[in-house]
């Protein structure tokens, strides 16, 4: 993704030129050559050097531009133009002799020198335009003493920078390498004035630092003058400087909660009419600066500003899994802060927060930002075997949407609160008297907590998006959970391994794929687990359990004879040796048969067996008569 906010170059010319037919294709030629491309960028504050791949550049008219005096307060609350509106001006020439170069054209340029240079952090150039075929006195084009060009550069080169370009131009002559030279030196104009006012702005939050234990100092307007330079970095699309930036200035508000000094911020939460189900990563939502400016900004809101500039910065960088981890690590947080407040009874809060504002804001929130996601997905190009953290971190915010239904399923009484559902830790918070008679916004979450038949197609849907069931991605999510078990395994995570597997049993089913080796191996692997550790970590009821596992058991045996066993249904164990039959010819042994399946097995009685001996010659067993096998219980 490439920064919304181009880089504005001004221009200036005189009137009758500006208004004639060439400028209007002297302009679109130019644009043509843009966006700008490769550009290096070392400043002398860093070690490295940036690359950006490419620069969006806007051409106004110096007239249109707002003096800076009369506009500092705009530049104040619109940071991201603060520093890329004083980046290059460049004055335009029509083909000129030197007669009328001395007699007009050399006050006019004089006048407009003047003007531009007296603003601060900005650089300019003269442009010079002039026809393939024009001729010059004497000697070779372009190095010729007293031409236009040699005079310009003679009175306004006051350095040893070159600030005169002269573009050989015609309609019927376009050609892309015209403009190399006046590219290179726009380039290189606009880098110079943005590394002076980086340096700048940079000396001036070190200030702001140094000052941060002096009576005065205020949070607020430090974070407005380092988000100014973090908007200048974006502006440039510098993106990993200006995430830098806000990473920054995220760690020095923990800071400033760490040392509980928040008289910068109003009160913790101070909830709008849609705060509970409206987009959480937009600012355009609510006067977040002018909320910060102000010190009236409450806590939930700067956390939630912070946010969503930190992942719209990961968005155009690309990083989306970090997106969904960075807002799931704020929901989770956020929101236990705001339970155990409703635990405690802060009875002011209760009675500012509506009915099950929690849940709800959690819901919506982690379902805009899919969508969100989704959206800047689609506009990156990124190889299919890059896209499993993506889905791992969508998944993850589904299955956080999903569990505020289950608590707000049991608070309704729409689900029981037994497992699967009472497995969510505030699944115990129960409404007191004090609790606010305000309702949430969510329209869908209100029409649920009504209608119990509404709640169900809610809770359907979205877990069914939690496994990408409507997106018809049930082969990704078959390997997918059938791959996960094996990194919990190390950390015995049984739990975890059970539920992976029994997801990937129902998606196998689901897909209506054969019962081949793979679901086998897979069911094994599942009742391998289950039967060292019992029916809670299904989080089904013990009865619910048994019918689940015998259900998958009939399968097996139906699908017994592709099978290679990979653990032993059944294990036999000699306590002695074998000894002389008393009332038969034979021997006698003992064996200790033990069924490791979690339900009765039906076997028949009176079948003989054959064992083989090492010289190859069969032995005939004949057993007692049994029934079944019973599971052997602790």
């Amino acid at each position: 993704m490439t920064s919304g906010q181009p880089v504005l170059v001004s221009y200036s010319g005189s009137p009758f030129f500006l208004a004639s037919p060439s400028w209007t294709k002297i302009q679109h030629a130019f644009n043509t050559q843009l966006p700008l491309r490769n550009i290096h960028w070392k400043s002398s504050s860093r070690t490295s050097l940036r690359t950006i791949q490419e620069l969006n550049v806007t051409l106004v008219n110096l007239d249109s531009i707002r003096d800076e005096h009369t506009s500092c307060q705009l530049a104040r609350k619109a940071a991201p133009e603060y520093i890329r509106r004083k980046l290059v001006a460049h004055l335009l020439l029509q083909d000129a002799d030197l007669e009328s170069y001395r007699n007009t054209v050399k006050k006019q340029v004089k006048d407009w020198h003047a003007s531009v240079t007296s603003r601060r952090n900005q650089e300019w150039l003269i442009l010079q335009i002039v026809k393939p075929d024009a001729k010059v006195p004497t000697g070779s084009f372009l190095k010729l003493k007293g031409s236009v060009l040699d005079k310009l550069r003679a009175d306004f080169n006051a350095d040893k920078r070159d600030r005169c370009v002269q573009v050989s131009w015609s309609s019927t002559q376009d050609s892309p390498i015209a403009w190399g030279e006046f590219l290179n030196k726009l380039k290189d104009g606009i880098f110079s004035a943005f590394d002076t006012a980086v340096l700048q702005k940079e000396d001036d939050i070190k200030r702001s630092e140094g000052q941060r234990l002096m009576p005065g100092w205020n949070f607020c307007t430090f974070f407005i003058l380092k988000e100014s330079l973090a908007s200048s970095f974006e502006g440039m699309n510098l993106v990993s400087e200006a995430l830098l930036q806000y990473d920054e200035l995220e760690a020095s508000f923990y800071q400033v909660l760490r040392e509980k000094n928040l008289s910068w911020f109003g009160t913790l939460i101070t909830p709008g009419l849609k705060d509970d189900s409206s987009p959480l990563l937009s600012i355009s939502k609510k006067p977040y600066r002018d909320l910060i400016l102000a010190n009236t900004i409450s806590v939930f809101d700067f956390r939630t500003y912070l946010l969503t500039r930190q992942c719209e910065l990961l968005a155009k960088y690309g990083h989306l899994p970090e997106v969904y981890r960075k807002v799931g690590a704020f929901l989770g947080a956020f929101g236990r802060r705001l339970k155990e407040i409703e635990v405690t009874g802060f009875n002011l809060l209760l009675e500012t927060l509506p009915l099950h504002f929690v849940e709800s804001w959690i819901y919506s929130s982690a379902l805009s930002v899919v969508e969100k996601c989704d959206a800047w997905q689609s506009g990156l190009k990124v190889d299919t075997k890059e896209l499993a953290p993506f889905y791992a971190g969508k998944g993850k915010l589904l299955e956080l949407a999903r569990s505020q239904l289950d608590t707000l399923g049991m608070k309704t009484q729409h689900l029981p609160c037994r497992p699967p559902f009472c497995g969510v830790s505030d699944a115990s918070v129960e409404l007191t008297e004090t609790s606010s008679l305000l309702k949430i916004s969510n329209e869908h979450l209100l029409r649920a907590l009504e209608d119990k038949e509404a709640f169900y197609d809610l809770y359907i849907n979205i877990t069914n998006r939690a496994i990408d069931i409507h997106r018809g991605r049930l082969s990704t999510a078959l390997t997918t959970y059938t791959s996960l078990p094996a990194h919990y395994a190390p950390h015995k995570w049984t739990s975890l391994q059970s539920l992976m597997l029994s997801r990937a049993l129902d998606i196998h089913e689901s897909l209506e794929k054969p019962k081949d080796r793979e679901w086998i191996h897979i069911l094994l692997s599942f009742l391998s687990i289950y039967v060292e550790n019992g029916a809670e970590l299904l989080l089904l009821c013990e009865q619910d359990a048994l019918v689940y596992v015998r259900r998958l058991v009939e399968e097996l045996k139906s699908a017994a004879p592709e099978l290679d066993q990979d653990f032993a249904a059944i294990t036999v164990h000699i306590p002695s040796d074998a000894r002389p039959a008393s009332d038969r010819d034979g021997y006698v042994l003992d064996a200790v048969l033990q069924s490791h399946l979690p339900c009765p097995r039906r076997q028949p009685t009176n079948q003989p067996g054959v064992l083989e001996q090492q010289s190859g010659t069969p032995l005939e067993l004949n057993t007692r008569s049994y029934e079944k096998f019973i599971p052997l219980k602790d």
